[in-house]
């Protein structure tokens, strides 16, 4: 993208925040947002986040470590299995985020510290993510499934590109519309 269009604000024509899941006290911000993604693009309450994070806790390893996290390959074959198309990107440049918004192309980031220590202590985290909006003045714009409200959870550009580059960059995107008979 031109720097001219980063000077733009850009939001998703999809209704996201509609079907915001709200993850609570657990670690579920994968089917969660899943589940924001998926009934976003099919147009219906189509996946509930606590029964999927049952399903993925029982189908575990290579999927999900039960009750801890949801690797990013398991988010792409829940995608699958609900007939949608979608991919795992890994070293994405920025400049995707701004296409896949511009095309409507739902995105789900993935941010954190792995390495983080406080002392000898390991508090790393990684969190999912729904990519939702740009504004040249806020950075980011996301539906948060670690918020309790679906509107935009903004994110400075310089913190979510430091937190998304720790991650290596990665994205599921979707595209394409849902199967037929679907939304």
């Amino acid at each position: 993208m031109s720097e001219p269009e980063r000077g733009v604000p850009l939001k998703m024509p999809l209704p996201l925040e509609r079907w915001h899941a709200y993850q609570g006290q657990s670690n579920d911000c994968g089917p969660c947002s899943v589940a924001i993604a998926a009934n976003a693009l099919l147009g219906q309450a189509a996946v509930d986040p606590q029964a999927l994070a049952r399903e993925m806790d029982a189908r575990g390893l290579p999927e999900r470590i039960p009750g801890w996290v949801m690797f990013p390959w398991a988010l792409v074959a829940a995608f699958r299995r609900m007939g949608l198309s979608a991919r795992w990107r890994v070293g994405v440049r920025e400049a995707r985020l701004w296409r896949n918004l511009h095309a409507g192309a739902v995105t789900v980031v993935v941010v954190g510290q792995p390495l983080r220590f406080k002392g000898r202590r390991w508090e790393g985290w990684s969190h999912y993510k729904v990519l939702h909006a740009w504004d040249p003045e806020r950075g980011w714009g996301f539906i948060d499934p670690a918020r309790r409200v679906g509107d935009s959870a903004w994110q400075a550009a310089l913190e979510f590109r430091r937190q998304w580059t720790l991650m290596g960059r990665q994205i599921i995107e979707l595209r394409g519309n849902p199967p037929d008979g679907i939304g």
